[in-house]
């Protein structure tokens, strides 16, 4: 783009000077100066790898200690909300939960949910997500709430690649109570680092950048997500996500 500016600039002062016109020699100068700009000035993501991973990732390589210690492949569980200033919150329990369906949880700070059930005893987490939502709503002027799971694809791909620029692509298909998602990495390769260092927590809740889909997902549709699979392989993170529990999709007005 900065080369075409500056090749149209470099014409049209050309053009000024054999045909005598002043006034195209100041838009000629122009374009050149704004394409060298172009050219030269770097372009940055709004969100840096390196914020993303420095922020993150002390509170998730807890979840990762945490994990190491139980030796079942349980699935998290994203909760859903019932107002828009809710904090949204991932259900681990501690066993195996092929059909598990997660615990009230009693207040926004309860941390342990205790029951006979071993399917419903586990912790309550914090999103590793929910504070990039939050970002990605402010930035791109969409809060989640309003939607339904029918906007849910443009809405993601406005505020991860346009407003927040960590993405290249989002990609979601829903069949009956599944949705698969797919996210391709833009030149940040937000959380790439993670993937690495907790692969535990980020193949049960994802990556960041995942985990504000997923989160974006239980606040559009009012219901808990499932994550059922989560895979990281080169630009491209791949989700399988069900809808469980919840209201009946919400439609805002």
């Amino acid at each position: 783009m900065g080369a075409a500016i500056v090749g149209f600039g470099l014409l049209t002062l050309l053009a000024s000077i054999i045909f005598g016109a002043p006034s195209l020699a100041g838009i000629g100068l122009a374009a050149f100066l704004i394409g060298l700009l172009t050219l030269y000035l770097p372009s940055q993501p709004s969100v840096t790898p390196e914020l993303v991973d420095a922020y993150a990732l002390p509170s998730m390589e807890n979840v990762e200690r945490f994990l190491r210690e139980l030796a079942s492949d349980s699935k998290a569980t994203y909760l859903t909300v019932k107002d828009r200033s809710d904090r949204l919150k991932v259900f681990i329990p501690v066993d195996d939960n092929p059909a598990s369906y997660p615990p009230e949880q009693q207040d926004q700070d309860q941390l342990i949910a205790l029951s006979n059930d071993p399917h419903r005893t586990g912790l309550f987490l914090d999103a590793p997500g929910a504070s990039l939502l939050t970002l990605m709503e402010k930035e791109s002027g969409v809060d989640f709430f309003d939607l339904g799971r029918e906007k849910l694809e443009e809405a993601l791909r406005t505020g991860l690649v346009e407003s927040l620029e960590v993405a290249a692509d989002v990609k979601c298909s829903f069949t009956n109570n599944e949705m698969r998602l797919r996210i391709r990495d833009g030149d940040a390769k937000i959380g790439r680092t993670i993937t690495h260092t907790i692969p535990k927590t980020t193949a049960r809740l994802g990556c960041p950048t995942c985990s504000a889909a997923i989160c974006a997902a239980a606040k559009a549709t009012k219901k808990n997500v499932v994550v059922e699979n989560v895979s990281h392989e080169g630009r491209y993170h791949d989700l399988t996500l069900t809808f469980t529990g919840g209201e009946a999709e919400h439609a805002a007005h």
